[in-house]
This record gives C-alpha cells, structure tokens and sequence, in this order.
C-alpha cells in the first residue's frame, strides 16, 4: 500500500465498501455501521486548512454514485477535502499534494 510505505506515520483507514460479499455478510456490515457511499479512503491528517482527505477511487471507466456524490459534498462542507480519482495514478498524486501541503482553502 502506498500509503504505509511514502507515508508511515499517517493516520488512514480504507473502507470495506468497494468489497463484494455475499447477502448476510452485507447485513452485517450494515447493522455494524456500514453507509452506502461512504468513500474508500480517509486520511485523517489536517493540512492547508482541511481536517482531513477523503478519497472515493474509481476505475478509468467507473461511474460515482449519487450516494458518493452526496458524501463528497457533505464532507466538503463540513471541512474535509473529498474527491473522486479514477486510477490509482491520480489518487497518489492526490495524496502527494494534500499531505505535502499543496491543497489549501
């Protein structure tokens, strides 16, 4: 994981979301908390003005979902800096800026 290794001591939690699993498996990760849309990774690192980065990663072709749409704008609102990033090329670079301080308010 790139993260653990350009940047060891960031706080980061990637979601379960992008996972397939079965039926009952689903409804467990609901009763434990699960939210459709919730994006796939969150750094939580403040910088330039931000709480923290949230990133949903789609493929080159992928579609972003209303509910992760609707994520991206309430965490923007609330402070954080959330984005969509199709390829992992554009997520790295993503994390490069933000933890590097080149994304301000």
């Amino acid at each position: 994981m790139y993260l653990r290794y350009q940047y060891p001591d960031a706080l980061y939690c990637a979601s379960a979301g992008g996972l397939f699993t079965s039926k009952s498996q689903g409804a467990k990760m609901v009763a434990a908390g699960y939210v459709k849309g919730y994006p796939d990774l969150a750094i939580y690192e403040t910088r330039g003005g931000y709480h923290g980065l949230f990133i949903e990663l789609k493929s080159l072709t992928g579609k972003t979902s209303l509910e992760q749409l609707n994520w991206i704008a309430k965490l923007m609102e609330r402070g954080y800096y959330a984005q969509v990033c199709k390829g992992t090329d554009q997520a790295t670079k993503l994390i490069d800026l933000y933890l590097g301080g080149k994304v301000t308010r």
